[in-house]
C-alpha cells in the first residue's frame, strides 16, 4: 500500500514545489563542482562524454548535428587523455605506497 504524504489543495502543491526547490538548492549547494573534468585533491574526474542523439535520430542529419559530432568527437580526445593521466596519476602513488612500505619492512628502496 502506498501512502500519499503531499499536501492536498493550491497551498499544499506549492509547499511541496517549495520543498523540491529546497532540496534541489541543498544538492546544488552539497555538490558544487562542475562535472566535467578537473584536478581536485588527490585524483582528477575525468566524465564520459555523452553521444549525440542526433546521429541516431532517422532522417537526413543537419548541420547542426555535424557541429555536435565535431564536438563529441574533442570531448572524446579529451575524456582519453584525462584517463591517461589519471591512470599515470594513479601508478605513481602506488609506486610510492610500495617504495615506502619496502623500506619500512624491508629496508630497500629506501629515498635517502
Amino acid at each position: 500500500m502506498i501512502i500519499d504524504r503531499r499536501p492536498r489543495g493550491a497551498r499544499g502543491r506549492a509547499l511541496f514545489r517549495l520543498g523540491i526547490l529546497a532540496a534541489t538548492a541543498a544538492a546544488g549547494a552539497a555538490f558544487p563542482a562542475p562535472a566535467f573534468s578537473q584536478a581536485s585533491a588527490g585524483f582528477t574526474l575525468c566524465v564520459q562524454p555523452g553521444q549525440p542523439a542526433c546521429v541516431f535520430t532517422p532522417g537526413r542529419p543537419t548541420e547542426a548535428c555535424g557541429r555536435d559530432v565535431e564536438a563529441y568527437i574533442a570531448s572524446v580526445f579529451r575524456y582519453r587523455e584525462c584517463l591517461a593521466k589519471e591512470g599515470e596519476r594513479a601508478i605513481r602513488e602506488s609506486n610510492d605506497v610500495i617504495d615506502h612500505w619496502r623500506c619500512r619492512e624491508r629496508g630497500e628502496r629506501c629515498r635517502k
